[in-house]
């Protein structure tokens, strides 16, 4: 195995003659077999005697003190070994609440963030093999990626190198147990809540049942595949010369004359160009989000703005002749809800937005709804949480309250349940929810007799509702059962409706 990983990396030109190499580590047994591998290759007297290694490892902190422990084990191997070694910890749930990710993603995304903060520009390697490549390619069929993603995971992407691409899983621990090497034992690689779980476990025997050899057919589509792609990212490189007018790590300002000379395809790859450089090097844009682009490259000419909400957090808008992709967050106008909406400002950029659904509250976040009331969404603090957590474990309801009293314009519910964001509008006919301590459902418009709310009042009662259009509050009046807290609760969502 050593010697087809040697021919791998000199095939693909994977380890520069000098210099620092950070490596990916978890500790299970296709990163130890990465780490081991390289440390036979690289430092004095070796085959790359001056390329040095790095040990970079992020405590995701989801599985408590197993996490923790997991961390000391790798600090103690690289000390052994006497490699240099960082080791990072990310609050994985916190981050997948306030970017609005799964948890899935949010790891990916904390864990390059933090790999490329220790590399300051120095490669990274990873432990991704061939099983690795047939999950990803399997997710990118389910996800729907297009071309450009059927090609999966390649030998060098930018600062990213993946030594082991030319072995499987099973090779990996072949050689752990072959050199006497005891890999961690991650239980979360067998927890189906993550998506490619569900595709390592319960897709991929089902498909090899009807396909035995489907592995590699899939692998070998991809590599037919890449010589496609290879052409057409020539050619977006060609059109990104001419239709790009400014590009740093903020925005991306195209020419919409250029564009529209350009072939519908060359369009589409230039758009994931740049939404992928502007999030974290892979685009979020689907079919429905190039439609909306291409209407809104259409929109006659007007000194008059026009946006596009995109996915993670991006906005893109038609200003004349130009196409401007930013982050939200560096717009200076705020306010507009997530989601693929169109929205009209000021051409300055300093106008009120008009927009489509304006009772859409992020959490943690505010918004003003009609008759004067304030809907507020906020997190309660770590160390709040944690205390309310073990009350709940320990069935101290009572305490619980005393601590969180809520009103019936202040409650507190299980974040899980509430999502990161909710939406707001009036109560219609044919409502339902589930009132707090209730099984079954029960019409809105009788729980607002039971409650005896006047009639006058009740068409102006926000109800909530998390993304999945489930109630969650009909505010004033009651929550619904399925978002309170438990003794599962991780964390917790306050919401409270002030007139002030």
């Amino acid at each position: 195995m050593q010697d087809k990983v040697i021919t791998f990396i000199e095939q693909h030109t994977l380890l520069a003659k000098s210099g620092t190499l950070v490596v990916a580590f978890s500790g299970g047994a296709d990163s130890l077999c990465l780490l081991h591998l390289l440390y036979t290759l690289c430092g004095p007297q070796k085959q790359y005697p001056t390329v040095r290694l790095h040990v970079a490892h992020l405590n995701h902190q989801l599985r408590g003190a197993a996490s923790t422990q997991e961390a000391e084990a790798i600090a103690h191997l690289a000390a052994a070994w006497d490699i240099p070694y960082t080791i990072g910890t990310a609050d994985v749930p916190a981050l997948a609440l306030r970017e609005r990710r799964s948890l899935e993603d949010a790891g990916r995304i904390a864990r390059y963030r933090f790999l490329r903060e220790v590399a300051h520009g120095q490669p990274i390697a990873v432990a991704h093999h061939q099983d690795d490549q047939v999950e990803t390619l399997l997710l990118h069929w389910i996800r729907g990626g297009g071309l450009a993603s059927m090609v999966g995971l390649r030998p060098r992407q930018h600062d990213i190198l993946r030594p082991l691409l030319c072995v499987t899983h099973a090779e990996t621990l072949a050689y752990c147990e072959q050199h006497g090497l005891t890999p961690l034992e991650d239980a979360s690689n067998s927890d189906t809540r993550f998506y490619r779980n569900r595709i390592r476990h319960d897709l991929l025997p089902l498909i090899e049942s009807m396909n035995a050899d489907f592995r590699a057919t899939l692998l070998r589509n991809a590599e037919v595949m890449y010589v496609d792609v290879a052409w057409i990212e020539e050619q977006v490189d060609a059109a990104w010369q001419q239709a790009v007018l400014t590009a740093d790590t903020a925005h991306v300002r195209l020419s919409l004359p250029h564009l529209h000379a350009l072939p519908h395809s060359i369009q589409r790859h230039l758009s994931r160009r740049v939404t992928g450089g502007l999030s974290t090097g892979q685009s979020p844009l689907e079919l429905r989000h190039h439609v909306l682009l291409e209407q809104l490259m259409q929109r006659e000419v007007t000194p008059v703005a026009v946006s596009l909400d995109l996915p993670n957090g991006l906005v893109v808008t038609k200003v004349n002749e130009t196409l401007l992709f930013q982050h939200q967050d560096n717009r200076k106008y705020a306010g507009r809800p997530r989601g693929s909406s169109l929205h009209v400002k000021k051409h300055e950029g300093v106008g009120e937005t008009l927009a489509v659904s304006p009772h859409s509250l992020p959490i943690p976040g505010r918004v003003m709804l009609p008759n004067q009331w304030l809907a507020i969404a906020e997190l309660l603090t770590e160390e709040q949480t944690h205390a309310i957590r073990e009350l709940l474990q320990q069935g101290k309801w009572s305490s619980v309250w005393h601590c969180l009293p809520p009103t019936s314009h202040k409650v507190y519910l299980d974040a899980a349940y509430v999502g990161l964001s909710l939406h707001i509008r009036n109560r219609r006919s044919g409502d339902t929810m589930r009132p707090l301590g209730m099984q079954g459902q029960k019409k809105v418009q009788n729980i607002l007799i039971d409650k005896h709310i006047p009639r006058t009042q009740r068409a102006q009662l926000p109800f909530f509702f998390n993304e999945e259009g489930h109630p969650v509050w009909l505010g004033g009046v009651c929550v619904d059962d399925r978002a309170r807290l438990t003794t599962y609760t991780q964390h917790i969502v306050c919401l409270q409706l002030t007139n002030s």
